[in-house]
């Protein structure tokens, strides 16, 4: 009897070493499909597939008209850059093996959400920054590192561009706003079957993560200043406005936003996003990628943390990505 894949099966192979080309073209259809647990939420009918190294571009065009070989089934994305495969949107009812059979598939993956907690902020804050406590202030200070030169894009749910500590401009001479788009718009909702993608002009922030995390970036003050203040910033926003007290990001629509990061020639890739997960998921290879290309990428590691062993999260847990976790410092040393 053939067996899905699940995260103990995962596990098992990450403890082995990597299957050559032709053992991965042996094996059977049903153990490239990839399922999860059924605590995580998945986009019905959507799937990531992953190519086999060896067809690349070249094979492209042939790959898809097998792809859509299968009925109701259509290429939506192609990925070339950070990630060699598709998105593919078919219906509820199509059955993965079928993609699965199609020669050069390598894995397949149900496409999974990612959601972070929404919290309307009840005050507005101006306490002072810290970052004497982790080392920032010297190397602003002392070193005079301010960012200046470096290109870093932030993948998330959007930037408030036009807030005075942020530049309050987009993309005009002088801005530290240069790049990035909006990938999902305001109308995606997560919880419906078909989610209505509709891009706005401009990744303005509909949620406050991402403008907290450009914050702690590129902040640029009086009150507030970030770690690099005189860096160049890209916002790819990916995350959908609140639904249910939650906003979501399909791996789909991800994938899109860390390749034109990658594209768009940064320094740093920041992700403060993910969720429990394998370097083999299609975030962590797509970052994996761009860091064996010299690019930085920086990825949260989860809030999980006490929950003991396995709980990093992907794309934090990719080979090469550095994991970033957050500490809180409860001991008074001083006034």
């Amino acid at each position: 009897m053939a067996v899905r894949w699940t995260w103990l099966t995962t596990a098992l192979v990450l403890l082995g070493s990597r299957p050559s080309l032709s053992e991965a073209a042996s094996v059977a259809p049903e153990d490239k499909i990839v399922s999860y647990p059924p605590s995580v939420r998945t986009k019905p009918g959507s799937f990531i597939v992953e190519m086999d190294e060896t067809l690349r571009a070249t094979s492209a065009n042939a790959f898809i008209k097998n792809i859509e070989s299968v009925a109701d089934v259509t290429v939506s994305n192609q990925f070339t850059k950070a990630f060699n495969g598709f998105a593919v949107a078919a219906t509820a009812s199509t059955d993965p093996v079928q993609l699965a059979k199609i020669r050069g598939v390598k894995r397949v993956w149900p496409v999974r959400y990612h959601t972070l907690s929404y919290e309307k902020p009840s005050l507005n804050t101006t306490s002072n920054f810290l970052h004497h406590m982790t080392g920032v202030e010297r190397v602003l200070r002392e070193m005079g590192i301010s960012g200046k030169g470096v290109k870093i894009g932030i993948v998330d749910s959007g930037v408030d561009y036009n807030h005075p500590e942020l530049g309050a401009c987009w993309k005009t001479p002088g801005c530290p706003w240069q790049y990035g788009a909006d990938y999902i718009g305001d109308k995606y909702d997560f919880l419906s079957d078909s989610p209505v993608v509709d891009p706005n002009p401009t990744p303005m922030d509909c949620d406050g993560h991402g403008t907290h995390v450009s914050g702690i970036i590129g902040a640029r003050g009086p009150t507030i200043q970030g770690v690099a203040p005189n860096a160049t910033l890209g916002m790819y926003r990916v995350f959908s406005c609140p639904v249910a007290g939650q906003v979501s990001a399909p791996d789909d629509i991800l994938l899109q936003g860390i390749e034109a990061a990658f594209m768009d020639g940064h320094d740093i890739i920041s992700l403060s996003l993910g969720g429990g997960g394998w370097p083999e998921d299609p975030l962590s290879v797509a970052c994996a990628r761009i860091a064996d290309q010299g690019v930085v990428v920086v990825a949260a590691n989860g809030n999980d943390g006490r929950n003991g062993l396995f709980t990093a999260g992907s794309p934090a847990v990719g080979r090469g990505v550095i994991s970033v976790g957050s500490v809180d410092n409860w001991n008074v040393t001083g006034p």
